[in-house]
């Protein structure tokens, strides 16, 4: 009898949880090292927890790859092909649960051929269309391309550009016609597939991804093609900030716009969106020899020490469920069609050694599952989209065509800043600077890099970013100090809300109130410090270390629930 209600209760957990959700909500998507045998089997309690489709890793690994000769036999090449039946069979099972936006994931493991070679290109294009003919034939939703392994081939001065025969030009113009033949040769075989690519490589990457990029859009616009192309992120993978990650929204859809012509930037409007990608589970670290050589990757410290145990074996939270449920919120209220989470290998399940085999899923997966797993599922299940004020904040986020969000969060945009201190060897996050003794601005200081003092500097109007690389050099493994005046018209509780890259360490009036060392991306609101401003003027000195690339900050003043508050004068 207990058995008995054991059962029905579990089923009507999944019936209560996997009623239709509104169609303005995106649907959400796992990019993990599931198998289809392992979704198969799962499928229920998977679109129970909220869950609506996967990113299938273990299809087609490769651009290289011949997705029929994934069972070793290249000469099945349709409805008698193992790997067809496989995934055909876990799409059938999957859409029975509700479970309808499956992808083969495709990546750019090995070097892509010479953006001008045409031969190789040919080939390339049809290991694709076999790609999207599977993916049509099996029943997924379309194809999911990963570009990011090759950062090196974006750049113009990669050093296997011999430029014998072909100019930087000739790659550009290359490179953007190939991604649209790459489309269009999937589109022949898979009309209706959606495409989502990720991550977005015109932030990260050399020129020649973002020909690439904008190549890809233009070829599903010149088709029309009716299942969009789908752009998802990694920069907001650590993003806890809800507001940051709608601030981030604003920004990547018009940085894309910018770039497409009138005609493509119009499908982009009604065809296309960001998909913003978080990372809750699964953490690693490097380990490093006493000379600073990489050995490999170990898990956290308490747990692993520094016992080399690669990248997939802890499970473990980066971040608290709490901080997850503020990051879905941002997802799901920033995107359009589809947010994503990256599951890290097997980090959401945990498998005996029997499913393992039965499932045909590595070691890997065996490793225990955070303790707090059923908090994190439950944060995907129940899809809180923030308060109402949050979710007319996001509204104005996802107008394309309004600056109405950025100017609502009235962000300080004018600094005195001054650095850059420190070095690659430095701990320049405890090491105490100048500006930490004394504010004249009139003073010169020697610093590693040089001598350095005071300037003014403006952030960016349109985003309200501080970026201090645009202002001293060099910009990697070094601080730099940003000062400013807040004129409160009376005394008065208010939230100090700030975003750094990477660390960041704050003092108000004097008084260190932040402290915090951590390599991440600046987003609007990650910090959020409750402050007493004193009627007059407050001071805030900020100290930002950086390690490599993007560096700078974001900050503003509110009340509690977020709002700007507007009474207050920023200052140099």
């Amino acid at each position: 009898m207990k058995k008995m209600c054991v059962l029905v209760c579990a089923i009507l957990l999944v019936f209560s949880c996997a009623k239709e959700q509104p169609d303005d909500v995106p649907k959400t998507l796992l990019f993990s090292g599931i198998t289809p045998e392992h979704l198969q089997a799962t499928a229920a309690e998977w679109r129970a927890n909220g869950f609506d489709g996967f990113l299938l890793a273990q299809i087609m690994n490769n651009w290289s790859d011949d997705i029929w000769a994934r069972d070793g036999d290249s000469t099945t090449r349709g409805e008698d092909d193992s790997t067809f039946l496989r995934v055909k069979t876990c799409n059938d099972v999957c859409r029975k649960h509700g479970i309808t936006e499956n992808f083969v994931k495709v990546a750019f493991y090995d070097y892509v051929p010479l953006w001008t070679d045409d031969a190789a290109w040919a080939k390339f294009n049809q290991n694709f269309n076999e790609a999207a003919r599977f993916a049509k034939m099996t029943g997924c939703r379309g194809v999911a391309l990963d570009i990011e392994y090759i950062s090196e081939q974006y750049e113009l001065d990669w050093e296997q550009y011999d430029y014998q025969g072909y100019t930087q030009a000739d790659l550009r113009t290359a490179a953007l016609r190939r991604g649209r033949e790459l489309v269009q040769t999937m589109l022949q075989s898979f009309p209706e597939m959606v495409f989502l690519n990720l991550p977005e490589g015109i932030y990260y990457y050399g020129p020649l991804a973002k020909d690439i990029f904008i190549g890809m859009i233009t070829g599903m616009a010149e088709a029309n093609a009716p299942g969009g192309f789908h752009l998802l992120t990694e920069k907001t993978y650590s993003m806890t900030s809800t507001i940051g990650i709608l601030h981030y929204a604003r920004k990547i859809e018009a940085d894309i716009l910018n770039e497409l012509d009138p005609a493509t930037a119009e499908y982009w409007k009604t065809k296309c969106s960001v998909a913003f990608g978080g990372w809750p589970l699964g953490y690693y670290r490097k380990i490093l020899d006493e000379n600073g050589n990489f050995l490999g990757y170990s898990g956290r410290q308490e747990k692993y020490g520094d016992k080399i145990v690669g990248s997939y074996a802890d499970k473990s939270q980066r971040f608290t469920p709490e901080e997850f449920r503020n990051q879905y919120a941002g997802l799901l209220l920033g995107c359009r069609k589809y947010c994503w989470i990256y599951g890290h290998g097997y980090a959401w399940w945990h498998l005996s050694e029997e499913e393992m085999v039965r499932y045909r899923e590595p070691e890997k997966a065996l490793g225990e599952v955070d303790d707090q797993i059923d908090a994190f599922r439950a944060v995907v299940r129940e899809k809180w989209r923030g308060s109402a004020w949050m979710q007319s904040l996001s509204e104005k986020a996802n107008d394309i065509n309004s600056d109405e969000f950025l100017k609502s969060l009235h962000f300080v945009t004018n600094f005195k800043i001054i650095g850059p201190f420190g070095c690659k060897d430095c701990d320049g996050f405890n090491e105490i600077y100048p500006p930490e003794k004394e504010i004249n601005f009139d003073a010169e200081y020697v610093a590693n890099a040089g001598t350095v003092k005071w300037q003014t500097s403006t952030a960016d109007k349109q985003s309200g970013y501080l970026d201090f690389v645009k202002y001293l050099k060099p910009s990697d493994w070094v601080c730099a100090y940003a000062w400013c005046k807040v004129k409160s018209p009376e005394a008065r509780s208010a939230q100090l809300r700030l975003g750094t890259n990477d660390t960041g360490t704050l003092w108000l009036n004097g008084e260190k109130i932040l402290s915090k060392n951590i390599e991440r991306s600046a987003a609007p609101d990650t910090d959020i410090l409750p402050v007493e401003l004193k009627a007059g003027e407050n001071t805030v000195l900020i100290k930002v270390c950086n390690t490599e690339f993007n560096w700078g900050l974001y900050l503003r003043f509110t009340d509690s629930e977020g709002n700007a508050l507007t009474s207050l004068e920023y200052q140099l």
